[in-house]
């Protein structure tokens, strides 16, 4: 990782005291300590604390996938402490959402992967939790894509986004495994970590065994789908009953004005119009401008009741008016106006809405 950007916290604060993540800290912290006073004696101590527990393919150990998170480089304090400056600045708000039991069993599941697969792909032994850190990070820009993340660039912070870094360390570490970095450095095991960190975290979103939100990966990507197929069934919408033919066209065109007057706009691009309100709307939510995002949902649907997606704006209307500026009666008119048209993956966010207006 570059030594250079250092990432000292992100947007995301933890809901509750991060317990997990300060006990793997001072576990680790700890062991790596007693690695040192153990390996004091002679190098060849230093080698055969590595040799048992470390993780190593000739002298493989049942145990060794998990100890060695943490065994760290005895030489340079630096490769322990990059690695819990990592894990702080990510898990604090990773384990928030998984619960404490949930974030160590990933943590150290996603560890034990990245170690086998470095193993699997070179000969030489490993130490280090950044297999299990890189997974760490990959949950995170799974449950919070859209968060920035304060890093310490030479003598400034500057925030950038999350996604953006995790993407630069996966190609710099993609490079490295191409052969293009500098050795001594697992970059299979961070590139397994990461990858492990998505996949299951998204699967545990997908499964409801982490609580999905508005704002994660998962939610987005169905969102994107459905905005694409609502794209695609307007444009299919184009050819229709307003679309100038024959003779009409040429008497349209002579007399542009005129037509315009004469026609009312099509429902194709009445439902165009909505959805184009509709995307600024979940732009202002997503900077935390609830009052426009509100008023963008209202004008959605004021527009077009019945097009495709409606009905997921009035929901973002009841999520506002009960989480974000409460109107109970407005968040309730919202909910009560819900149709056929919500997508069945949003119909428990409209129920929890509806708990917490009756609560």
């Amino acid at each position: 990782m570059p030594a250079a950007m250092i990432p000292i916290g992100t947007d995301q604060d933890a809901k509750r005291r991060p317990v997990a993540t300060m006990a793997i800290v001072l576990v680790t912290a700890v062991a790596h300590l007693a690695a040192l006073a153990a390996g004091r004696a002679s190098d060849d101590a230093t080698v055969e604390l590595v040799m048992r527990w470390g993780l190593s393919r000739t002298a493989f150990e049942w145990w060794q996938p998990v100890t060695y998170l943490f065994m760290h480089d005895p030489g340079s304090p630096w490769h322990l402490v990059g690695n819990m400056i990592f894990l702080w600045t990510f898990g604090s708000a990773v384990e928030g959402r998984m619960r404490r039991p949930g974030f160590v069993l990933f943590y150290l599941s996603g560890g034990a992967v990245a170690g086998v697969v470095q193993i699997a792909l070179s000969p030489a032994p490993v130490i280090g939790a950044s297999g299990a850190v890189s997974a760490v990070a990959g949950a995170f820009i799974v449950l919070y894509p859209r968060a920035r993340v304060s890093v310490l660039l030479l003598l400034s912070v500057v925030s950038v986004p999350a996604m953006l870094l995790v993407a630069l360390y996966f190609a710099l570490d993609l490079l490295g495994a191409l052969g293009a970095g500098r050795g001594g450095i697992g970059h299979a095991a961070h590139l397994a970590g990461t990858v492990f960190g998505i996949a299951v975290t998204l699967g545990l979103l997908w499964a409801g065994a982490v609580r999905r939100t508005d704002m994660d990966l998962l939610f987005l990507l169905k969102q994107w789908s459905r905005r694409r197929e609502m794209r695609r069934a307007l444009d299919g919408a184009k050819a229709g009953p307003w679309v100038p033919r024959g003779a009409d066209a040429a008497t349209r065109v002579a007399a542009p004005g005129a037509a315009a007057a004469a026609e009312p706009p099509s429902a194709a691009s009445i439902a165009r119009a909505a959805m184009r309100l509709a995307e600024a709307a979940r732009d202002a939510y997503v900077r935390g401008e609830w009052a426009a995002a509100a008023d963008g949902f209202a004008r959605a649907v004021q527009a077009a009741p019945d097009a495709p997606g409606a009905d997921e704006s009035r929901l973002m209307i009841a999520l506002i008016h009960v989480r974000k500026l409460p109107d109970p009666a407005k968040a309730r008119a919202a909910l009560d106006a819900l149709g056929r048209g919500l997508p069945e993956a949003l119909r428990p966010l409209a129920d929890a809405l509806r708990a917490e207006l009756a609560a």
